[in-house]
């Protein structure tokens, strides 16, 4: 009885991932009037909430060899779909643009395209919405206050933004401190969010990168969430896209501003469409278990041992992974849970936190070939987009240190593992090629910084 037990207990583990996906066709912001729960050993495995957000975690293989260590767990979140795409909920968002004197350029172009780029995101906005526009170099100025996005308004606006030019150093935690502070003019209801353009390292205010990120994390624990968009070739990118993930927003590398207009609109359609936010993941180990950490996320180990990181504001029937490396030191034969997955948001239309939770388990065996034979197709394309994420990060450092030819050997190992994954598409291995690709020819044809900007911008892409 026993034996059969733990048969029962691995088949829910390894088909979860799977009755998730088949829940969430069947549900939306109205539909299910019942929570959909897989149980596990007494304890919940998985669950579809009542609103449609679910989550699943899985190993490559459903089954692992008694004593291995390392072990990766891709999470997966399932964003419901709007079934009424007129409803949305009202945005309040604050523009805040980097007007230091970098950004006048050799031509002036930057400062010209940012601005115009703004006036553009205003346009789009309905008279529902709010807007505030904010620039900062040494200091900052509130160049439109949080305000209605009505015709006048919007007017107003853009005459505001032609007096703006560029000179001074980049405060960006001034932006950061007066965009949040326009924000708390807006309502709780709907989605708050910064917009944060920059082309420079910070030199003024807040430096450190640790304390800026500090920062941006306590701005979006009071509801604000922050995308961070890096323009030209001299901003910190590393920075940037730790303001970005610890702000729950997205991260983007523009090296030509003309293209900001471009930018804007794709932020625009994820704010719009936007169904939770406030969007943290918490992973909880079990017994001789250890969570090293997240592939391209920034990452907190808490005392107990739990590890927590922050997820960008979800998008409407958006699927977003996490792979977490994983220690496992399980000697006993038989079903196991390796950790529990809690994810907490917010719902767009409350004012109040939901959560919804998954555990991830396999059979331990002593057997490598049935092992083989457990392989996860989906968790395994999730986990190789995550390590060849890893590797383009990797080839940055080797490029810089050792040139071009040592990041391609980088690049080339990765490949050469990935097409030896038979339980991953052809798709999936044409999608890794691409950026792996990409990067090499960056390394050996583009200036240093762009190589290194363009390369970590696709290893974020990828990762997630």
């Amino acid at each position: 009885m026993q034996l059969a037990h733990r048969a029962r207990t691995s088949a829910v583990i390894a088909t979860a991932g799977g009755t998730i996906v088949a829940a969430l066709l069947l549900t939306g912001r109205v539909a299910p009037t019942k929570t959909a729960v897989l149980e596990q050993t007494g304890a919940t495995c998985s669950i579809v909430k009542n609103d449609g957000m679910a989550i699943g975690a899985e190993l490559m293989t459903a089954k692992i060899l008694a004593g291995a260590s390392l072990q990766n767990v891709a999470v997966t979140v399932y964003a419901p779909r709007l079934l009424d795409h007129a409803q949305r909920p009202p945005l309040s968002v604050a523009i805040v643009i980097d007007r230091s004197g970098s950004m006048h350029g050799l031509d002036g172009s930057p400062l010209e395209n940012a601005k115009a780029a703004a006036s553009r995101l205003i346009g789009q906005l309905g008279p529902n919405d709010s807007f505030s526009v904010v620039a900062y170099s040494t200091g900052d100025q509130v160049v439109m206050p949080m305000s209605r996005a009505t015709d006048d308004n919007k007017s107003r606006a853009r005459d505001a933004i032609t007096s703006l030019y560029a000179d001074g150093g980049t405060c960006i935690s001034c932006g950061l401190s007066t965009g949040e502070g326009e924000l708390a003019h807006a309502g709780l209801e709907g989605v708050r969010r910064i917009v944060l353009i920059s082309d420079g390292q910070a030199n003024e205010g807040i430096r450190d990168r640790d304390q800026l990120a500090h920062f941006t994390a306590d701005i979006a624990n009071h509801g604000v969430s922050v995308s961070a968009v890096g323009v030209g070739l001299d901003f910190d990118e590393v920075t940037m896209q730790r303001i970005a993930d610890v702000g729950h927003g997205n991260y983007y590398f523009v090296e030509d501003t003309a293209v900001l207009g471009e930018m804007f609109a794709k932020e625009l359609s994820g704010l719009s469409s936007t169904v939770a936010s406030n969007v943290t993941l918490t992973l909880t180990p079990t017994a001789g278990v250890t969570l090293d950490d997240a592939y391209g996320y920034a990452t907190t180990r808490n005392p107990d041992g739990t590890l927590s990181l922050s997820l960008a504001d979800l998008r409407d029937g958006e699927q977003r992974k996490v792979v977490v490396r994983t220690r496992v030191a399980k000697q006993e034969l038989g079903a196991a849970v390796i950790a529990n997955a809690k994810l907490d948001y917010r719902p767009i239309n409350s004012q109040f936190f939901d959560d919804v939770t998954a555990c991830v388990g396999a059979t331990v065996v002593d057997d490598a070939r049935a092992v083989a034979d457990s392989v996860n197709p989906r968790a395994a394309a999730a986990i190789e987009e995550a390590l060849s994420a890893q590797a383009l990060e990797e080839a940055v450092k080797v490029n810089e240190t050792q040139g071009a030819d040592a990041a391609q050997v980088v690049l080339d190992r990765r490949m050469d593992e990935v097409r030896a994954n038979t339980a991953v598409s052809p798709q999936v291995k044409a999608k890794i090629e691409a950026y792996t690709t990409s990067a090499g020819d960056n390394f050996k044809h583009a200036a240093p910084a762009k190589s290194a900007k363009a390369s970590r911008a696709a290893a974020y892409e990828l990762s997630r």
